[in-house]
C-alpha cells in the first residue's frame, strides 16, 4: 500500500549505469524468532545504518543459506509467473475477486497506480478480521476477507499459501532487528515497540501483492504512464518485503533467463540527498525490504520512507512483461502509531525532506501526540 508522491517521473532520466549494489545483511544474522535480543551483531548493525540511514538508499537486501535461497528461487519459478495468468483471465473471472469500494487495496485490481494489475491477500489468513479484538470493527480497506480465483487459477492461492509464512518470518525477524538498533540510537525509543505493532502472523494486518507490469499497448499509453510501469510514491506502513521480479515473454508466458532485454527496465529508489539509482540485485535468490512512512514516524524520523518508482519499457508492445510480489507490513487499522518519548509529530516533520509529507505531519494540532494507522492512511485534508 502507498502514499502519494511529488517527485515527478523519476525514472525517466536515469542513465541505465547509474546503479546500486544495496547494503546486504544475511539472515543468520537476524534475531531469531521469540528471541531475547540485547544487541546486534557488528555487521548488522553496520547493514541497517547503511542501508536505512543518513546516507542509504532506503533499501537492504537479505540474503542467507541454501535453505533460505532455495525459498526464494521456489517463489519466483512458481508463484511470480501466476501474475500473468492472473492477468490474462477473462474480465467475467476477474470480476468474481473484485472488492468494491475499498480503495482498490483489496484483492484484485488493476490500472489504478500505473501498468499494473495484481492481487493483494492477507499472508496468514482468508478472514483477518476474526482477529481483531472485541469491539473492533473491521474496517473494509484493511479487513476483507481473501478472494481467490479458484476455479480458474487454482494453484494461486496453494503457491501463495506456500511462500507467505517464510516472507513473513523474514520480515518479523528484521523488524526485531531494527527495534534492538533503534533502542540503541533512537532517544525515547520504547524497546520492543515495532515488533509489537508487526505483531504475530495469525493476528496481523499486513497485506501482499503479486504484480504483473503489463506492456503498454501503445506509444500514447506508454507517454501517459512517463515511461513507468509504477509511478513515484512511497509506502505507507512499517516495512515492504519484495521479491525480486522475474521477466516473462508476453505471449507465450515463459520466463526469460537472461532477464530483461532493456537493463534500464527496473526498481529505482530516490535517496535523502536527491539522488535517483537503480537498484540491482546481487543475488536472483535474495530479499529487498523497503521503510515505509509509519516507520518513519515510530522511529522520529531516525528511519525515512523509501521514494521508489519502477520504470517501464521504453517502447510499446516490448514482447514481455514483469512480475513481482510485495509483502507491506503494517500495524492494525485501529493501532496508534507511537512517537518516541519527547518526539512530536513537528520534531518528525522537521527531520523529513518530502514536502507533502512533511506538511501533513505539520498540519496537525500543536498537542497531537500520534495518530492511528487509519488516520494516517486517510491523512484527510491531504
Amino acid at each position: 500500500m502507498s502514499g502519494p508522491s511529488e517527485l515527478p517521473a523519476c525514472a525517466a532520466k536515469v542513465a541505465p549505469q547509474q546503479t546500486l549494489q544495496v547494503p546486504c545483511a544475511s539472515i543468520e544474522t537476524l534475531p531469531g524468532l521469540g528471541d531475547t535480543v540485547t544487541s546486534l551483531p557488528q555487521s548488522l548493525e553496520v547493514s541497517l545504518d547503511a542501508a536505512f540511514g543518513a546516507d542509504g538508499p532506503g533499501v537492504i537486501c537479505i540474503v542467507g543459506d541454501d535453505a533460505f535461497r532455495e525459498q526464494v528461487r521456489r517463489i519466483r519459478a512458481e508463484l511470480l509467473p501466476l501474475a500473468l495468468a492472473l492477468n490474462r483471465l477473462p474480465e467475467a473471472s476477474k470480476d468474481t475477486i473484485r472488492e468494491r469500494g475499498t480503495l482498490n487495496v483489496s484483492n484484485f485490481s488493476e490500472g489504478v497506480d500505473g501498468n499494473r494489475s495484481g492481487l493483494y491477500f492477507h499472508p496468514t489468513t482468508d478472514t483477518p478480521g476474526d482477529s481483531l479484538p472485541e469491539g473492533i470493527v473491521p474496517e473494509p480497506t484493511f479487513y476483507t476477507p481473501n478472494l481467490w480465483p479458484d476455479e480458474d487459477l487454482p494453484s494461486l492461492r496453494v503457491q501463495a499459501r506456500e511462500a507467505a509464512p517464510f516472507l513473513v518470518d523474514v520480515g518479523r525477524r528484521l523488524a526485531a532487528a531494527v527495534d534492538q538498533r533503534f533502542a540503541e540510537v533512537v532517544p525515547g525509543y520504547r524497546p520492543g515497540t515495532l515488533s509489537k505493532l508487526v505483531g504475530e502472523p495469525a493476528s496481523c494486518n499486513h497485506k501482499c501483492r503479486l504484480i504483473c507490469y503489463r506492456e503498454y499497448d501503445s506509444e500514447t499509453q506508454r507517454s501517459a504512464c512517463k515511461g513507468m510501469w509504477a509511478p513515484p510514491h512511497k509506502d505507507t506502513g512499517l516495512l515492504t518485503a519484495l521479491v525480486p521480479g522475474v521477466f516473462l515473454d508476453a505471449t507465450s508466458g515463459e520466463r526469460l533467463e537472461a532477464g530483461c532485454p532493456d537493463p534500464e527496465v527496473g526498481l529505482y529508489v530516490r535517496d535523502r540527498k536527491g539522488a535517483i539509482t537503480q537498484i540491482v540485485a546481487p543475488l536472483s535468490d535474495c530479499l529487498f525490504f523497503q521503510v515505509g512512512e509509519a516507520l518513519q514516524i515510530v522511529s522520529g524520523g531516525q528511519y525515512h520512507a523509501t521514494e521508489h518508482c519502477v520504470r517501464g519499457p521504453p517502447r510499446a508492445r516490448a514482447g514481455y512483461v514483469r512480475a513481482s510480489l510485495a509483502v507491506f507490513f503494517q500495524p492494525h487499522a485501529h493501532e496508534e502509531l507511537p512517537l518516541p518519548a519527547g518526539t512530536s509529530l513537528k520534531d518528525v516533520a522537521e527531520k523529513a525532506y518530502d514536502g507533502l509529507f512533511r506538511m501533513f505531519l505539520l498540519y496537525q494540532p500543536p498537542d497531537a501526540k500520534g495518530m492511528n494507522f487509519l488516520q494516517f492512511c486517510q491523512r484527510e485534508g491531504f
